[in-house]
C-alpha cells in the first residue's frame, strides 16, 4: 500500500500503521482482514436489537463490533462502540442512540474507504 492510500485510510479512521504492527507487519493479512470487515453485519443486527428493545442482543452485537474495531485499529469507531455499550449498560438510551448514530456514520466512512482502496485487489487473501 502506498503512502497516499495509508494517509487516506488514516483520515477515514483506520490507524493503518498501528494495525499493521499488531499483525507483525503482515500487510497482506491485515489488508485482507480490513476487506473482510466490509462483510461485517453487526451494525444491522445491533440496530434491529436497539429498535426492538433487545438490550442483551444489542450489547452482544456491539461488543463484538468493539472487539473487531479495536483489533483492526479503527480507534475512533472502537471508542464510539465502547461508549455506546457503556450507555446501554447504564440505562442511558438517549446517549446510546446518539452514540450509535455516530458509530454508524464512522463505520460507513471506514467501509467506503476500505472498499475504494482495497476491495477487488487480487493480491489479498480471500475468505474461504
Amino acid at each position: 500500500m502506498n503512502e497516499k492510500d495509508i494517509l487516506e485510510l488514516e483520515n477515514c479512521g483506520v490507524d493503518y500503521r498501528e494495525g499493521l504492527e499488531k499483525f507483525m507487519d503482515e500487510a497482506e493479512l491485515y489488508e485482507g482482514l480490513l476487506v473482510d470487515f466490509l462483510t461485517e453485519n453487526t451494525f444491522d443486527e445491533a440496530k434491529k436489537c436497539l429498535e426492538s428493545g433487545d438490550r442483551d442482543g444489542f450489547i452482544k452485537a456491539f461488543h463484538a463490533m468493539k472487539s473487531v474495531t479495536g483489533t483492526l485499529s479503527m480507534n475512533r469507531l472502537y471508542r464510539l462502540c465502547f461508549d455506546t455499550v457503556e450507555a446501554v449498560r447504564s440505562g442511558d438510551e438517549v446517549r446510546a442512540r446518539e452514540n450509535f448514530g455516530k458509530a454508524y456514520s464512522a463505520y460507513r466512512r471506514i467501509a467506503e474507504c476500505i472498499s475504494r482502496l482495497l476491495a477487488g485487489r487480487e493480491d489479498l487473501p480471500k475468505d474461504k
